[in-house]
């Protein structure tokens, strides 16, 4: 392999010959998705066990967390959407040989974490109680869902920075490395849960509260995994936070990269906010869409872990300026996405009934909740084109086309949909809006990427 001087000048492998430019297609895609899929998993997993594990509290323990959903959605949507701008700048760099630059872009992902940390705590600790005052009269419902959503939000900081390591070692091709801070912390988490929601072990039976506190606690010491990992093992970057000198220009290249994936999964929430205000007339119905979210995370995960690893590979090879090896990760990405939603469509739809004794569903519970997985799994397959081909427009520097298939999906057709079928249909009405707004955003998709395609991608 070639040798460079770099940022430091120490003699390092050119980039040119890093392996996202070089390694086979096929193995690099699976050898930087794998890992991904794991972890992403475990934490798909691990959000999955938390709410089956405060179902056997109650009903209204499992509202709760449904209800809150929606924020930390949106606590999800700033932080991922603002790493898929680090990330796809950091890979960029390293793919134009800059190292210093690529650098100063993960000083500057740390820095955005520990804002939205304190924009979060400060939210949490002061209007927790009204969103839930706002979301359902129900006092236990309430109570649950202010002692959850106040700790989630207050201790955020592991949420916020371990999800930035992350990150950064997927820019570069650690894969590995990302994976096993994923898993750290959702490993944790697994264990801790039933220990301090039932008190096993001698420690108290917190509930919700122990729920919650599972969570964080598993975020902070994933977060310490991260630094580590970054510290020893990540030989592309040189963290030395302190030297960060705040570049407002770099900030803007990060959110013009970011602000389209933070506004689709921001509209996200939004969108399952307006969801739960068009269900909640219906008996079981808000715990029926919220345990529909956390399999659906489970479901999605595999396609994530593809997509996360697919972005670096592209943005690596769009900054060498290489067609031939953009289109075929494309192709292969596409596949693979396919078959993985073919597979978890047919689990969701034959494993309803099953899914849902998971979560301690009611007969009630049972009855709606059996009719919407079935009917929602449909849509499955359409939505391995949307998230694939979103993401190559992202990482090819259109990423406002991502964010206008997003709004037609969701905004356009999604809400709507599901108000006008709810008022001639009732709660099994509400279910196809998914449908129709998949295969919405898939039409506008096919078009944007063709777009995108003959003017970032044929040019090179």
């Amino acid at each position: 392999m070639a040798k460079t001087l770099n940022f430091e000048g120490k003699l390092v492998d050119d980039p040119v010959d890093h392996k996202l430019g070089t390694m086979p297609v096929l193995e690099l895609l699976f050898k930087m998705s794998i890992p991904m899929m794991i972890s992403m998993f475990m934490l798909a997993l691990y959000n999955l066990v938390d709410s089956i594990f405060v179902a056997q509290i109650s009903e209204a323990a499992l509202s709760a967390l449904s209800l809150a959903y929606p924020v930390q959605f949106l606590m999800v949507s700033l932080n991922i959407g603002t790493s898929v701008g680090v990330t796809a700048l950091i890979s960029r760099s390293l793919g134009e040989k800059n190292f210093e630059n690529a650098n100063d872009y993960a000083r500057h992902g740390l820095f955005l974490s520990i804002v939205y940390f304190v924009i979060s705590a400060i939210l949490g600790y002061l209007f927790a109680d009204d969103f839930f005052y706002l979301m359902t009269s129900d006092p236990d419902i309430r109570r649950d869902g202010i002692t959850y959503l106040s700790i989630i939000m207050i201790f955020s900081t592991g949420f916020y920075v371990e999800t930035t390591y992350e990150k950064m070692m997927q820019a570069t091709g650690k894969s590995v490395s990302s994976m096993i801070t994923q898993l750290s912390g959702a490993i944790f988490n697994i264990i801790f849960d039933p220990i301090l929601i039932f008190g096993l072990f001698g420690f108290p039976a917190m509930g919700v509260k122990g729920a919650a506190i599972a969570t964080v606690a598993g975020q902070y010491f994933g977060t310490v995994v991260g630094y580590f990992l970054n510290k020893y093992t990540n030989s592309d970057l040189k963290l030395n936070f302190f030297s960060l000198k705040l570049d407002i220009k770099k900030i803007i290249n990060i959110y013009i990269i970011g602000i389209p994936s933070i506004v689709m999964q921001a509209i996200g929430s939004f969108t399952i906010l307006g969801l739960n205000a068009i269900l909640t007339k219906y008996e079981s119905a808000v715990a029926v869409l919220g345990s529909y979210y956390k399999v659906q995370s489970f479901v999605l995960m595999p396609i994530f872990g593809l997509n996360n690893g697919m972005v670096p590979i592209v943005s690596y090879n769009f900054g060498s300026h290489n067609k031939k090896r953009i289109t075929k990760v494309i192709k292969v990405a596409l596949i693979a996405a396919f078959a993985i939603m073919i597979v978890g469509g047919f689990f969701v739809f034959f494993g309803a009934e099953f899914l849902l004794k998971l979560f301690n569903a009611s007969d009630n519970m049972m009855k709606v909740g059996s009719y919407a997985f079935k009917v929602i799994a449909i849509h499955y397959p359409l939505v391995s084109f949307n998230i694939i081909l979103s993401s190559v427009m992202q990482a090819t520097k259109k990423e406002v086309y991502s964010l206008i298939a997003s709004v037609i999906r969701q905004i356009v057709f999604l809400l709507p949909s599901a108000y006008i079928l709810s008022m001639f249909f009732g709660v099994n009405g509400v279910w196809y809006c998914f449908l129709i707004s998949e295969f919405a955003a898939f039409l506008v998709v096919l078009h944007l990427f063709k777009k995108t395609y003959n003017s970032k991608i044929a040019t090179l």
